[in-house]
């Protein structure tokens, strides 16, 4: 009888003591900036392939996509050909604007489609 009278209050302690149990986020809002680019799509995958190899982000960056309507994204370690074969959609959408830049590690590039 004294081991449940123990639990109980060891649960009671615990739920009303509310930093006990770990917290979910309420925001949906990450702690980092994003950029906003502008200009045409040729502008935009210059600015984001320049961003990308700066910061090393091997990911998309959100941002809008300069007019275009899909975005992507490319990383290789042999080669800016490579890098550019590596984006999304290559081969299925009309391309609107392609950059690679040589970043520390590899060569990352972006394409904006139409």
């Amino acid at each position: 009888m004294v081991r449940i009278a123990m639990a109980v209050l060891l649960l009671v302690v615990c739920v009303s003591n509310a930093d006990a149990w770990p917290r979910r986020s309420r925001s949906n809002r990450s702690s980092g900036t994003t950029a906003i680019f502008t200009g045409g799509p040729q502008a935009v995958a210059e600015a984001k392939a320049a961003r990308s190899a700066a910061q090393r982000v091997k990911g998309h960056l959100g941002g809008g996509f300069g007019g275009g309507n899909a975005e992507g994204v490319g990383f290789s370690t042999s080669s800016a050909q490579h890098a550019l074969n590596s984006c999304c959609f290559t081969g299925q959408r009309r391309v609107a604007g392609s950059a690679v830049v040589r970043g520390s590690d590899g060569w990352y590039a972006v394409k904006i489609y139409y």
